[in-house]
């Protein structure tokens, strides 16, 4: 469950730490929602040709629904549905916060065909890792009885380590969708229930430190100055570094 022990970053942020409760395997909550859930994101991003549907779940049932690159989008769109399926455990006067859906952009190079095929090849983990950290971090709001939400940063492991070789990203913000309109960043399902979308950006250990110290605020600068996107970039440059005299 999330541990709460006052800890608070010089941004002002509470620092939570999480440690797995004990607990027999639970039953996946009804599913609710899923397809006003695709509706929504094939409205904005297109239309979703394939989901990893998941075999065993634990607490939700969670897919990952992908929409492949097209001439609007050129990039391919991960996002869960089962995720809203349970409500999060937001704090006190964040009632309206506790239903959550995530999505991730990969280039449109990145080989997701291979995670159809079977026997599994050697480099599968080289390409799924994306898709396993989408569902990790829609499970862990009733994992661990916390939640998640605008801002949120979530390392790999403590110490933070790199996701993949190749790459020394290590952590992730989320952030809503960018470039839909406010009133557009929720889908409110018929039940009533408002489900806020939040995309996942990869980070390096150097700039969840800059957010922990100056904020979401600092991070969304340096994204903008160097130009970052929501599609993930494994080589791309640390927002905390900056050029020197326009050459490097």
């Amino acid at each position: 469950m999330a541990k709460r022990d006052d800890e608070v970053s010089r941004s002002g942020n509470a620092i939570l730490r999480h440690q797995a409760r004990e607990r027999a395997w639970q039953p996946p909550a009804e599913s609710a929602g899923a397809e006003e859930i695709v509706r929504y994101f094939e409205r904005h991003f297109g239309e979703a040709a394939t989901v990893f549907h998941e075999v065993m779940s634990d607490m939700v049932h969670l897919d990952v629904h992908v929409i492949p690159p097209h001439a609007e989008r050129d990039c391919w769109t991960l996002f869960t549905t089962g995720m809203s399926d349970l409500p999060m455990a937001a704090p006190p006067g964040a009632e309206e916060l506790t239903y959550a859906e995530l999505m991730i952009s990969l280039p449109a190079s990145w080989r997701l065909d291979v995670l159809s095929v079977t026997p599994p090849p050697d480099d599968l983990e080289r390409w799924y890792w994306p898709v396993g950290w989408l569902k990790q971090l829609a499970r862990m709001p009733h994992t661990y009885e916390t939640w998640l939400g605008y801002g949120h940063t979530i390392p790999n492991g403590d110490p933070a380590e790199p996701f993949a070789p190749g790459t020394a990203l290590c952590g992730w913000l989320l952030l809503p969708p960018i470039g839909l309109p406010a009133e557009e960043l929720q889908v409110t399902l018929r039940d009533g229930r408002a489900v806020h979308v939040f995309a996942l950006h990869a980070l390096y250990a150097e700039e969840m430190a800059l957010k922990l110290d100056q904020g979401t605020d600092a991070i969304l600068d340096g994204f903008d100055r160097v130009g970052a996107t929501e599609v993930l970039t494994l080589d791309r440059r640390p927002v905390t570094r900056r050029k020197l005299f326009g050459l490097f």
